[in-house]
């Protein structure tokens, strides 16, 4: 940043005071609403009405279904974003995007929360940044400044606080209360909840699952590579005749940074739009198949089957990401590395669906400190003391919210 730059940021910022019930929620990735910082968005917006609760994205299409909808949002880098930013007691994020648009410079002397996006069994933060894989020392550094500088982060769980958070994150506090997101799967779905959606796959599973048995297909991204799907073990046109002999239905969610090419043809298969949110969808499936992503853990409140499918095991834990827990003790559910281990998998699941549940359960247990869908009444706590506001959300403690 230029000094000149700099110094017109500051009188900005200086001329607008914080004010303690002004709350920031910032996007992610391409601005989408999704994840965490959706879900504590809309309890704020439903539940939380003494607080200015605003939506930031860059995101055009987002800030104008947000708008359509009553809600407060503004669009950066527009001049009212600007003032939304410099006037926030507290900044709430669940990624780094915000750091990367140019967000963070507005939001100087606001309180931080992060809510972060996932618990598994990878290596994040400072801990990866001392990983033994050969990375960059850029990379190194990126990862030691983006973990850093939280005045708290939200974890889910004791386990999850000594050996990720605590160890990963520069952080004053922080708050085991849950995620927010997985409020949205134990209580029913809300209009606002399907902002963000793809509408058309989430008409298709609430009518498909009257007839049939619908699995979610979830990989995440590799580093290296986005077409590492096309290169794995799949036959999909063989595996679109097994679904059709089995009376499944296989729906793919690809991670955000890539997308799935398939063919038309294929009635059995479906695929989610990547950049859409999938949680208001998940409690329509009754089974989970994935690789590294952390779904499968939120996916454990609906006690259904995981089947694991991590084809490139060795060359994804040996070149992109380290595992700092053992992948074995923490997914819970067959391990597939060919395309006839998972259909075994998903007969499995079918005819077997208690097959792995302890070992879920336990799994779980250890993941999660809370399964009631009253995360976001914890955090809204949690932040209204941040922020100075005294009381609690619309009055209710959030052993009392509905």
């Amino acid at each position: 940043m230029e000094p000149d730059q700099a110094r017109t940021i500051a009188r900005f910022l200086a001329e607008r005071p914080r004010r303690p019930k002004n709350i920031a929620f910032v996007s992610g990735g391409d601005g989408q609403f999704s994840g965490n910082v959706k879900y504590l968005f809309l309890h704020f917006a439903r539940h939380v009405p003494q607080c200015k609760s605003v939506f930031v994205t860059t995101n055009a299409t987002v800030h104008r279904a947000l708008r359509g909808r009553g809600l407060r949002a503004v669009c950066f880098p527009s001049q009212d974003a600007l003032e939304v930013l410099a006037r926030a007691s507290v900044v709430v994020a669940d990624g780094f995007q915000y750091r990367e648009n140019g967000m963070s410079v507005f939001a100087i002397g606001a309180k931080i929360v992060q809510l972060w996006h996932g618990v598994g069994f990878k290596k994040i933060g400072f801990v990866e940044a001392e990983t033994s894989l050969d990375l960059p020392p850029e990379r190194r550094a990126y990862l030691r400044e983006r973990y850093s500088g939280y005045d708290a982060v939200v974890s889910t769980s004791p386990f999850y606080t000594e050996h990720l958070f605590k160890t990963s994150f520069g952080a004053k506090e922080i708050w085991e209360t849950g995620y927010p997101r997985n409020d949205a799967l134990v209580r029913p779905c809300a209009k606002d909840d399907l902002i963000g959606c793809d509408l058309e796959s989430y008409a298709q599973v609430r009518t498909l699952a009257r007839r049939f048995r619908l699995c979610l297909y979830a990989p995440t991204f590799r580093d290296d590579d986005g077409d590492f799907f096309q290169r794995g073990p799949l036959r999909f046109e063989a595996l679109s005749r097994f679904l059709d002999r089995e009376g499944m239905i296989l729906f793919l969610k690809m991670h955000a940074f890539t997308s799935a090419r398939l063919g038309s043809d294929l009635t059995n298969i479906r695929v989610i739009d990547n950049a859409s949110d999938v949680y208001p969808l998940l409690p329509h499936f009754s089974c989970l198949i994935t690789d590294y992503s952390s779904i499968y853990m939120d996916y454990l409140h609906l006690d259904r089957p995981v089947a694991f499918f991590p084809f490139d095991r060795a060359d994804y834990a040996s070149r992109m990401r380290e595992f700092q827990f053992d992948y074995d003790d923490m997914t819970p559910g067959p391990k597939c590395f060919t395309q006839d281990d998972l259909e075994r998998a998903l007969v499995q699941a079918a005819t077997d669906p208690d097959a792995d549940r302890a070992r879920r359960r336990e799994v779980r247990e250890l993941a999660f400190s809370h399964h009631d869908g009253r995360a976001c009444w914890r955090v809204a706590e949690r932040i209204l003391q941040l922020a100075g506001v005294a009381g609690e959300p619309s009055g209710l403690s959030p052993s009392l919210a509905p």
